[in-house]
């Protein structure tokens, strides 16, 4: 009960909470899909080159705005720029881990896949916050 108290008097933490929240549930979201995929891909025998890299957006773009939708819920408050920053949050994760993982600079396609995750966040947390719930 104090721990919540303390979290609504503090609006920043609230909102850090709930960013973080969101980000880590998108993460695990697009773990799970390309987990989902991997399997897929290796039980086919035959991988399309040209296929990664949209495939890899779209679980971006899906894992960011569900992120945002995410955040949005527990928040229950500015949805379009917690949204925003939760997408913003998991495509620095994503970078992160990548960069760790192949030591190669950044390219241009990062630039893009930062605008289409943080756009998608923000439709998912906007989506969440103007959602209206069923009257009783």
């Amino acid at each position: 009960m104090k721990n919540k108290k303390h979290l609504t008097e503090n609006p920043i933490l609230g909102a850090m909470r709930s960013i973080i929240i969101g980000s880590v549930v998108g993460a695990v979201l697009c773990a799970a899909l390309l987990g989902a995929f991997a399997l897929a891909f290796v039980s086919s025998g035959h991988i399309p080159q040209n296929l990664i890299s949209p495939m890899m957006l779209a679980l971006s773009v899906l894992s960011s705005f569900a992120a945002g939708f995410v955040t949005a819920k527990i928040s229950r408050k500015r949805g379009l720029a917690y949204g925003a920053l939760s997408g913003l949050l998991l495509f620095v994760l994503f970078l992160v881990s990548g960069l760790i993982a192949s030591h190669e600079p950044i390219s241009f396609t990062a630039g893009i896949r930062m605008a289409v995750m943080v756009i998608s966040g923000a439709i998912g947390g906007l989506l969440a916050v103007s959602k209206k719930s069923k009257v009783k």
